[in-house]
């Protein structure tokens, strides 16, 4: 009956093949407001796919649906998604557009989004692993174009977003430096590199906080380094003494010296960008091809719980928000765990329950 809506499979050409293919999952074919709408129904059962179908026709006749026609694309998606970025203030923009490209280079920007669905999806993850793309850059590609959908729903342009199952990634590094490591790297970089990487070994902040301190977030007199809400990734103020840090210390008045406008860290007076080809560079020469910037703040983690600083500490000093995402930073050694098993094995460490040895009358 007309105006009573749909299920159907639908097909596409798949580009490796050139063949018609056709999803199992059912997709709804209904009308809003007098617009067609399709969402998948995120089931292969034909009697569940019915059954949601009627629930919709139900909250339309209630006027609870909204939702505009199926014609909306990718490129609308992507457009959405960013000025949301833009309004939040968010700073992955950058990383999400290209994530946005590769996206837009395999579907087409034109794609409509009713044809972007979990078959299509798991098709393009499988494509970008193929060309040798990280399972993890793939599979933070297709988070991006959900959260376009997320938006979407939000600003009533489509009534549900489908939803993509991801392979399961293990991403975590493993890396951090010695002070040996740091020692030869220090020798390698070029001065106006040196005080950065020495500033981030020494608090466990990150890259992009480091480079854009400025010298009114310096308080002298209270020896400490302090960073707004708006300043950090996880939008909490934080503050760092550094007075019983002699190295930090020693390093920030150095950096005052020769200071050259707002920035703490500088290359001839301008804030530093980026240093990327320098590291690279000076990790070749100094033996430690493969380390990144962001091992210094797992280091500073290490060195930090080694000297019997509380998680709780650490984690405000650093700016961790959560304590799973810090404990992915907290690395054991071979040497930590050694450390720990000689406590128990050489009798510093003694269990409450065991009793004290009796010698016979």
């Amino acid at each position: 009956m007309r105006g009573q809506g749909r299920i159907f499979h639908p097909t596409w050409t798949d580009p490796a093949t050139g063949k018609r293919k056709a999803a199992k999952t059912w997709r709804l074919d209904y009308s809003v407001n007098g617009k067609r709408h399709e969402e998948s129904a995120h089931t292969t059962n034909k009697r569940e796919a019915l059954a949601l179908l009627h629930q919709r026709l139900g909250a339309r006749r209630g006027g609870t649906l909204t939702g505009n026609p199926d014609t909306l694309t990718l490129a609308q998606l992507r457009a959405g998604l960013l000025r949301h970025y833009t309004l939040e203030g968010n700073r992955s923009s950058n990383r999400a557009e290209d994530a946005l490209d590769h996206l837009e280079e395999y579907f087409d920007k034109d794609c409509r989004a009713r044809e972007l669905t979990p078959e299509r999806v798991s098709a393009y993850l499988e494509s970008r692993i193929a060309a040798k793309a990280a399972r993890a850059t793939a599979c933070y590609e297709v988070r991006i174009l959900g959260a376009a959908f997320g938006v979407a729903v939000a600003q009533g342009q489509l009534a549900t977003r489908p939803v993509f199952r991801l392979p399961r990634v293990e991403n975590v590094r493993q890396g951090f430096f010695t002070e040996a490591d740091l020692a030869a790297l220090l020798l390698e970089l070029p001065a106006d590199v040196r005080p950065v990487v020495e500033f981030l070994h020494g608090t466990g902040w990150r890259l992009r906080e480091a480079l854009n301190l400025t010298w009114d977030a310096v308080e002298w007199e209270g020896h400490t380094v302090r960073l707004g809400a708006g300043d950090t990734k996880a939008r909490a103020g934080r503050v760092f003494p550094f007075g019983a840090a002699p190295s930090l210390k020693g390093l920030l008045e150095t950096q005052w010296a020769h200071r050259d406008g707002l920035f703490v860290f500088h290359r001839r007076g301008k804030r530093i960008k980026t240093f990327r080809d320098a590291w690279h560079r000076a990790c070749l020469r100094a033996g430690l091809a493969g380390k990144h910037v962001h091992d210094l703040r797992r280091s500073a983690a290490r060195d930090f719980r080694r000297a019997g600083v509380s998680e709780t500490e650490i984690m405000a000093l650093c700016g961790w928000k959560t304590a799973s995402m810090f404990r992915r930073y907290d690395i054991i050694t071979e040497g930590d765990l050694a450390a720990a098993a000689a406590k128990r094995f050489n009798g510093q460490v003694t269990s409450k329950s065991e009793a004290p040895a009796v010698t016979p009358s």
